[in-house]
């Protein structure tokens, strides 16, 4: 994965006006469906989630709790209005597509919080079957991947800044590491904004999957939830935790100048590792989500996707 992200980011000083982060991932986009890895590969590449949240840990150290708060407080708003559209979208066109219910609800859970996490969580905690959480994850992947060379693309035709585009990119994005992935391809401020968003919208996921484990065990269909507390901090992401803890050291003073200016340098070297292990892992042939769950999927990120276009706008300006 670091051969990968170097190279990566070679290739990025030969092509004015890019970031080596999308040629890092296709890179090892390339590699992954061209060239058979063999199994004993497979634990390290998929070790670049521990890499994203030790990166998104680190880059707390750069960004004072104020404006952590004003962000990730005027996001919040926005987030909850993007979840509960996520969801009520996905379980209208699931009905009219004549999907499973808990498939639906799958999707709506993964593009509205935060794609693969949510919907491994949510998949016991409503008792869903493990063919409807492949099929959900195939979906969320397969727009992913889709959505990595498309936003920075449309971001640069719409003129958007980078706040904006930060903002838009953390908030319609799924995945964490596709999320923070696009926002640096588009610049480092912005992938600072779509990091702090994204984290806001992780930070929900307790909330939302034990709102859906409630509903479906008032319906009879899975067991009651015990302790709630206890099932809101299992879920919660605990790299949200250390990115708050690291920020609120850099903002008593705790962590100079000089040593958060370290910490972000290793946070970007784990970055290049966490983007070329996104390419790394993106294998085309397991994405055959099926018709009607790419159908759902499709609405569900497109609606999403203009949704909070058009919130950004008007609220970030």
């Amino acid at each position: 994965m670091l051969v990968v992200g170097y190279a990566g980011k070679m290739v990025a000083n030969f092509v004015p006006h890019t970031e080596y982060v999308l040629f890092a991932i296709a890179i090892g986009m390339l590699i992954r469906n061209l060239i058979p890895l063999p199994q004993i590969f497979a634990p390290g590449i998929a070790s670049y989630e521990l890499w994203m949240k030790t990166g998104v840990a680190l880059l707390g150290a750069k960004l004072v709790l104020q404006e952590v708060f004003l962000i990730g407080g005027k996001g919040l708003g926005l987030v909850v209005i993007e979840i509960i559209v996520a969801i009520l979208t996905a379980a209208y066109l699931g009905r009219l597509c004549g999907l499973k219910e808990k498939l639906a609800s799958l999707l709506g859970i993964g593009i509205g919080v935060c794609g693969v996490s949510a919907i491994i969580s949510s998949t016991s905690a409503i008792d869903a079957e493990e063919d409807d959480a492949a099929y959900a994850i195939a979906t969320i992947l397969l727009f992913g991947a889709i959505m990595l060379f498309l936003y920075p693309a449309l971001g640069s035709l719409l003129g958007m800044s980078d706040t904006a585009f930060g903002y838009w990119t953390g908030l319609s994005i799924d995945n964490t590491a596709e999320a923070v992935a696009t926002g640096f391809a588009f610049s480092e401020a912005a992938g600072n904004v779509a990091t702090i968003v994204k984290l806001s919208r992780n930070a929900l996921m307790g909330v939302v999957v034990l709102i859906m484990a409630l509903y479906y065990a008032r319906k009879g269909i899975t067991g009651q939830v015990r302790n709630k507390a206890a099932f809101l901090w299992s879920r919660l992401p605990k790299f949200l935790l250390a990115f708050l803890g690291f920020s609120v050291l850099a903002t008593v003073g705790w962590i100079t100048p000089d040593q958060a200016k370290v910490l972000n340098n290793a946070s970007k070297w784990l970055f290049m590792v966490t983007f070329a292990g996104v390419g790394l892992s993106t294998e085309f042939k397991r994405m055959k989500a099926g018709f009607k769950p790419f159908l759902v999927g499709f609405g569900v990120e497109t609606i999403v996707s203009i949704v909070t276009f058009f919130l950004v706008y008007y609220v970030v300006g």
